[in-house]
């Protein structure tokens, strides 16, 4: 591997170390409430304390959505490294990692569209650079306005009919499911599977082509030396400022909407197509960002501890969901599912960091990979290396 791969792969894993904690506060409110009422506070009580309003609309503002874009941009990025060392994929035994989990322990996971979409890209890359980027733009624009026609479906619907009603969740129904979930993981299998096979027919049919752009894009990253900051300082100074004084102001309005008790179905589509489009820019922002942290070596310190949690990202994402799973809704009567506030959430998922971290540092002390990404390797080489180091 040159100098200018060595870049790029370091830039990618600090990145991706980033991102594995940043997904820690962006899927936990899923594993903590029903999937409306982790988006839509007044779906958890219709009269939440300062703080809980505060907590709410910070991870709605600066991590919903975003870091689960940034995985994807990434995947692509790490498999064109793969693919310039001469290792091999592994897409079809991580496709069939993603589907356990979805099926067996949570429905919100990325692996399995991540992994088919992994096999539509990497033999695109034969394709001339000007049909890639074409490709890419027609898949992430094409994916977005499918996502705005849905979403403006809401514009035409009367304000008398609240969000309950839009959603099929009124309070009797929301206990139910609190108290499904609060009954044991193997109590809710059936639900959980039903709900996976209906989050996979959205991302395959109607944000699939979304994900496969959004890996080419990673992939065009490498190809231009965007990771291993060999991008001028000032276009990327300029272009995060915009990015993100554009893509926060717009999110952070966006989750005040969805603050408001009155939040009315016509009023809907605004929140929502501006958390998509700022979500967009905001990546941009955080990648740049990291990018330049990077090129000038600010917090070193720091930068290691995220080296060494992006070269074990799939067994940190696997475990987090696992973790959540077991810690919200995994023993009979015991899950916290539905009974924290924003607040509350908000602490504890610092608290999970923390351990979070200590977890990495362990793992790299003692292993030579994570333990996910050494089986892995070793089911697709049919041979299994030394994992303590």
């Amino acid at each position: 591997m040159d100098t200018g791969e060595e870049g790029e792969e370091a830039g990618i894993l600090i990145m991706l170390g980033v991102t594995v904690f940043g997904l820690l506060f962006a899927n936990m409110p899923g594993f903590a409430h029903v999937w409306a009422a982790a988006d839509l506070l007044p779906l958890q009580t219709a009269t939440p304390g300062p703080l809980d309003s505060l907590a709410w609309w910070t991870g709605q503002t600066f991590v919903a959505w975003v870091f689960n874009i940034l995985l994807i941009v990434l995947f692509g990025s790490a498999l064109t490294l793969r693919q310039h060392s001469g290792a091999k994929s592994g897409l079809g035994w991580l496709s069939l990692l993603g589907l356990g989990l979805a099926y067996l322990v949570w429905y919100g996971e990325l692996l399995t569209v991540m992994a088919i979409a992994g096999m539509i890209a990497l033999p695109m890359r034969a394709l001339r650079p000007v049909t890639r980027w074409a490709s890419l733009v027609a898949l992430v624009g094409g994916t977005f306005l499918i996502v705005l026609g849905g979403i403006g479906i809401t514009a035409l619907l009367p304000d008398t009919m609240g969000l309950p009603d839009l959603l099929g969740l009124d309070e009797a129904r929301i206990a139910a499911i609190e108290a499904a979930h609060q009954s044991g993981f193997w109590a809710r299998l059936p639900h959980n599977m039903a709900t996976a096979l209906q989050f996979h027919l959205v991302e395959f049919f109607f944000l699939g082509g979304g994900v496969l752009g959004l890996l080419l894009l990673g992939m065009e990253l490498v190809e231009r030396g965007f990771w291993g900051g060999r991008w001028p300082v000032m276009p990327l100074v300029i272009s995060a400022a915009m990015a993100l004084g554009i893509g926060l102001p717009l999110s952070g309005w966006s989750a005040v909407q969805a603050l408001s008790v009155s939040f009315a179905p016509s009023q809907a589509w605004e929140g929502l197509v501006g958390r998509s489009f700022a979500a967009l820019l905001m990546a941009y922002g955080y990648a740049a960002l990291v990018v330049l942290a990077v090129r000038f070596r600010i917090a070193e310190p720091v930068q290691l501890l995220f080296i060494r949690a992006g070269h074990l990202w799939l067994s940190v994402y696997v475990g987090q969901i696992i973790v959540l799973t077991l810690i919200f809704s995994g023993l009979p009567g015991m899950g916290l599912f539905g009974r924290l506030g924003p607040a509350a959430l908000f602490a504890f998922g610092f608290a999970l960091a923390g351990i979070q971290a200590a977890a990495v540092w362990l793992m790299d002390r003692y292993l030579r990979l994570g333990p996910l990404e050494w089986l892995l390797d070793g089911f697709e080489n049919r041979r299994f290396a030394r994992l303590r180091r």
